[in-house]
């Protein structure tokens, strides 16, 4: 077995080990919390986490996709400047972080009559402690340590929990508290893994350094805060245009699920672009097309068979976990769902981006996506409340995704009519819905031959090939 082999094999079994963790975690907390809670106590309380992760991600500064790219060129060429990328940036998000709490306190009581006082300076703390800890995860992501860059994501919820369950029920102060706690175990282990690049040499302000990849980081800020916008403006428009905390659990929770699909497909195709990103500083493109390529035509397929799982079994499902109070987030859960193949073209096209340095491909799609999910949720939100606000969130998704992949095709040689024959072959599925959901062991039981036939058809006709198959088999036994 290649060097190479070895060490994409290793980094996809610690990314999928770390996956399986974040999977136990999102069941947990979605089992757990809500229905400790209520409908309106945890309306409130994920109103508060949505922001703060709203916060953070506008104060990451295009960090994963600027490390990504130049670090490891650097450290084979220029090791010291790599150092000084890191610690200058490091530097940039203290002085963020520092500004976030002044910034909660002004603005919280805007949002909700009830987010004063220290329950806003905590969205904004925690936020900032996120902000710099991603500073050290970007830095292990860039040195390809996989496992280690994966921890932050998919361990949060298995800690953050039983620090929310020890700070009581009804005191939003005490569960920001325990939220901030969280991000400080994470910014700890985060330094601490990275403690060899914490010199004064590196971090003493000479911000001038960062003059060389201002361009490519404000052009990929650009574009996460406008996915960040897409993805979590949700939960503050449900407030805004409602008033209905139970409205705005409805969504969060919806969301939750759904984001925990969107970050195993985003982390699993981000985790090829250091790699990637050596194809093509070696002049080898057959091979970036082709991992590409191939990524996209599985993932997708894959995303197909979780959202006809999720639309056979959700009915069932979210209200035995939750409780029937939360009935409805099955239906919010279920419109936001029809979007995720759609976030696998966004994964390749966020990698294929990053390779050639091109952020503005990205940028177009998503202010277009963006215009198109407020746009509409300003209009059915009012109406439909969360299920409102899933259906614009899903329009917006699938503009941005068509978008951004359109942008970068040609680069793949992807065939626009194979992917939608793909993507379409999935909809006959969607309708055998209504004939087996009178029973959950019926519809669990249809929704896995259904999945398995839907790929098994891809096969038969060529619309999938078993490249995925044959590369996941070198990865373990090339020599």
């Amino acid at each position: 077995m290649t060097a190479e082999a070895r060490k994409m094999g290793r980094d996809l079994s610690l990314i999928t080990i770390n996956k399986a963790i974040q999977l136990i975690g999102g069941a947990l907390w979605a089992l757990i919390v809500p229905r400790w809670m209520g409908p309106d106590n945890y309306g409130k309380f994920a109103l508060a986490m949505s922001l703060s992760l709203l916060l953070w991600w506008v104060g990451d500064l295009g960090g994963l996709e600027v490390f990504g790219r130049h670090i490891p060129p650097l450290l084979e060429k220029d090791p010291d400047r790599a150092h000084e990328l890191f610690g200058q940036s490091f530097v940039v998000r203290v002085i963020i972080a520092l500004s976030l709490p002044l910034f909660m306190l002004a603005v919280g009581p805007m949002i909700a009559p009830w987010l004063t006082g220290w329950p806003a300076a905590l969205v904004g703390m925690a936020a900032g402690l996120h902000i710099i800890s991603w500073t050290s995860f970007h830095l292990l992501y860039a040195r390809k340590e996989m496992g280690k860059w994966a921890t932050e994501l998919s361990w949060r919820l298995m800690t953050q929990l039983p620090l929310v369950l020890l700070a009581g029920k009804y005191s939003l102060t005490a569960q920001m508290a325990a939220y901030t706690a969280n991000e400080v175990i994470y910014l700890t282990i985060a330094i601490w893994w990275t403690r060899d690049w914490f010199r004064w040499k590196w971090l003493r302000p000479r911000l001038g350094l960062l003059r060389p990849y201002v361009r490519m980081a404000m052009g990929f800020w650009a574009t996460n805060v406008g996915l960040i916008l897409l993805f979590r403006t949700g939960t503050l428009l449900v407030q805004l245009l409602t008033g209905n905390s139970a409205q705005v659990s409805f969504y969060d929770l919806a969301l939750t699920v759904f984001f925990l699909g969107y970050t195993i497909i985003d982390q699993l195709i981000r985790s090829f672009l250091p790699t990637v990103t050596e194809f093509h500083e070696g002049g080898q493109q057959d091979r970036v097309g082709r991992w590409l390529q191939t990524l996209t035509r599985w993932g997708a397929a894959l995303a197909v068979v979780a959202v006809i799982g999720v639309q056979y079994t959700a009915d069932w499902i979210l209200p035995l976990i939750l409780g029937s109070a939360y009935g409805e987030a099955a239906t919010v859960l279920r419109v936001m769902l029809l979007s995720l193949p759609a976030l696998v073209l966004v994964g390749v096209g966020a990698v294929a981006a990053a390779v050639h340095q091109s952020p503005r491909v990205k940028l177009i799609a998503i202010a277009v996506g963006a215009i198109a999910f407020w746009g509409s949720a300003l209009y059915v939100t009012p109406r439909c409340g969360a299920v409102g606000a899933a259906w614009a969130l899903t329009l917006g998704l699938n503009i941005y995704a068509l978008l951004l992949f359109s942008q970068v095709r040609q680069a793949l040689h992807v065939s626009w009519i194979r992917l939608i024959a793909l993507l379409l072959l999935g909809v006959p599925f969607l309708f055998l819905r209504s004939f087996v959901v009178g029973n959950f062991w019926l519809a669990l039981g249809a929704s896995l031959l259904a999945g398995a036939a839907y790929l098994g058809i891809g096969l038969v006709t060529g619309l999938l090939t078993t490249d995925f198959l044959k590369m996941a088999r070198d990865l373990v036994s090339r020599r």
